[in-house]
Parts: structure tokens; C-alpha cells; sequence
């Protein structure tokens, strides 16, 4: 199937998705009173081309797929080599929003000493009046069609950021909400010598091969009460997601640690846990917040 027809033939499922995403943690806001660093280029929306949509004060960076994609850079570093901290929006969301209801950069400076350089990329799709997504293997529509090749933006990104900051390459943390979480394993799997650690918010593991060259640590939450990506898994909108067990269990095996219920340890010290609650919804939750950075904050990666 060309990409045209599956584009005509998905749009009822992108409908069904935005229709059942969190809303009240999706916001499409893109608020832009907060300065930030430039890293690449600063741009205000007037200064690209009309096909492309760059939010004011958010820096760009022309990846190796010929697009131009969009960050914002907080800079919470101090003297020292700092965290470099991806945070990442869900389908249909944007880095601003999920600035917004995440509260990252409260739990930065609180937990982290050294702080870090927290950046909040967007994905792909709104340049065309689309929802954005990550291409994260099999979801999300519309940047799996293209392919939208994101690990390769990752990897620019990376190298762009440590050139700029004073960035710790043993701390690279990538943390995400669905369908950014659902990057953010999928980054795990394949950026493995560049990424140290995730965190996953309602996600799951949608990658038909997972091959981590190095550990990686990774904290996945997940609430029982989802039900855009279930927590045990099922279809939603078309998509077929793995349950949040599934996908813990099956990361942890690609990198050969010793399951334990819902805990992995493993060989090289990094570890891997999933944490479930009755009451969490798929809506990014207040406590997940603290659970991640925590959990980040005490990660570390042997050579």
C-alpha cells in the first residue's frame, strides 16, 4: 500500500486517537514566554519557510531525512558535567504542552545536584496539519508511513547538544508520555551506546527487534485504569499494543537481566522496573514525575 492510500486510509484511526487521548495532559498550546538557549539555530516562526512550523524561541536542526525539526532547550546545568534530559510529548501533543503538565524541570532541581540540560523536542506532523507522533515502529501514525526516520534526529540532536553544554555521555535520559515513550524504548533499543536511561509514561515497547548495544536503566509506569494504551494490552484505534508486562519483560530480556515480577537487575548494574497503580489513567500522572527523576538520578553506566 503507497503512503498516500494508507494516509487516506489511517485518517478515521487518527481521529479515534486524538478522540481517546488524554486531553487534559495534551494540550496543542505552544506557549512561548519562557526564553531559553539556542543550541542550533533560533528561529521565530516567520523565519522558515511556511511549510515548516517552528514555534517561537525553539531551536532547529536540518536532520539527515531533509527535514527541519524543532526543540527547546532549559538549560538547569551548573558547573559541572549535567544530565542531557529528552522529554517527550505523546501523539497529538507538543514539546510546549508537554512542558507544561509534566513539571520536569521542578523535579530537575530538586533531586539533581548537578542539574541538567532538559530538551523538549516535537515530533513530526503538525508542518502538514497533522497530529504529531514519533515514529516509535508500530505507532504512531503518521510518522511510521513515511518513515520519519526520529532515531536518526535523536542521534543529531545528541551530538548538536554535547557540543553546546557540558553534557555527562554516561547521562543521557530519554523520558516520554505514550507515544513519546513508546520513542523513548524504542531509542533504548537502538541509540543504546548514546542512551543511558529512559522513563516511560503509558507506553509500550512497539519495535519488532530490540537489541540494546550497551545497558540501559528504564523505569515504564503504567495505570490500570488506561484505556488508550491498556495496560494489558489490546487494540486501540487499529493499533495492537503489547501489555506494559510484555513490554517490560521482553526489554529486559534484550539485555539479559534476571526478571523478578514486575523488577530486573542486571549484569552490567543497570536496572529495569515497572511500576502499576489501580487508580493511574492514561493522563500523565502527578507522581510519575518524581518516580522518574528519582529513578534517574540513580542510574549510573559502568563502561
Amino acid at each position: 500500500m503507497n503512503i498516500v492510500m494508507r494516509k487516506t486510509s489511517s485518517a478515521f484511526m487518527v481521529l479515534a486517537l486524538v478522540a481517546v487521548s488524554a486531553c487534559s495532559s495534551e494540550s496543542l498550546s505552544t506557549d512561548t514566554t519562557t526564553s531559553t538557549t539556542a543550541v542550533v539555530t533560533t528561529t521565530t516562526q516567520a523565519a522558515v519557510s511556511d511549510a515548516v512550523f517552528v514555534p517561537e524561541g525553539y531551536d532547529t536542526i536540518e536532520t539527515s531525512d531533509g527535514r527541519t525539526r524543532s526543540y527547546r532547550v532549559v538549560d538547569l546545568s551548573g558547573d559541572e558535567p549535567a544530565p542531557l534530559l529528552f522529554v517527550l510529548h505523546g501523539f497529538g501533543g507538543t514539546a510546549e504542552s508537554m512542558r507544561e503538565y509534566a513539571g520536569i524541570e521542578a523535579a530537575v532541581e530538586a533531586s539533581l545536584d548537578d542539574g541538567a540540560i532538559v530538551v523538549y523536542p516535537n515530533g513530526t506532523g503538525r508542518e502538514e496539519g497533522l497530529p504529531q507522533s514519533w515514529n516509535a515502529g508500530g505507532c504512531c501514525p503518521f510518522s511510521i508511513y513515511e518513515p520519519v526516520d526520529d532515531v536518526a534526529f535523536f542521534a543529531q540532536m545528541i551530538d548538536a547538544l554535547s557540543n553546546a553544554y557540558d553534557v555527562d555521555p554516561e547521562r543521557v535520559w530519554v523520558v516520554g508520555h505514550s507515544n513519546g515513550g513508546m520513542m523513548a524504548y524504542r531509542l533504548a533499543c537502538e541509540l543504546a551506546d548514546r542512551v543511558t536511561a529512559i522513563g516511560v509514561g503509558a507506553g509500550a515497547l512497539m519495535t519488532d527487534s530490540c537489541q540494546p548495544a550497551r545497558g540501559v536503566s528504564a523505569i515504564h509506569v503504567h495505570g490500570e485504569l488506561d484505556a488508550v494504551v491498556p495496560i494489558a494490552g489490546g487494540e486501540t484505534a487499529g493499533i495492537t499494543f503489547p501489555s506494559a508486562q510484555q513490554s517490560f519483560e521482553r526489554f529486559a530480556a534484550a539485555e539479559s537481566c534476571a526478571i523478578d515480577g514486575k523488577t530486573a537487575t542486571c549484569s552490567q548494574g543497570h536496572r529495569v522496573v515497572l511500576e502499576t497503580n489501580s487508580g493511574w489513567t492514561h493522563d500523565w500522572q502527578t507522581e510519575w514525575t518524581k518516580l522518574i527523576i528519582d529513578f534517574l538520578a540513580e542510574q549510573s553506566r559502568g563502561t
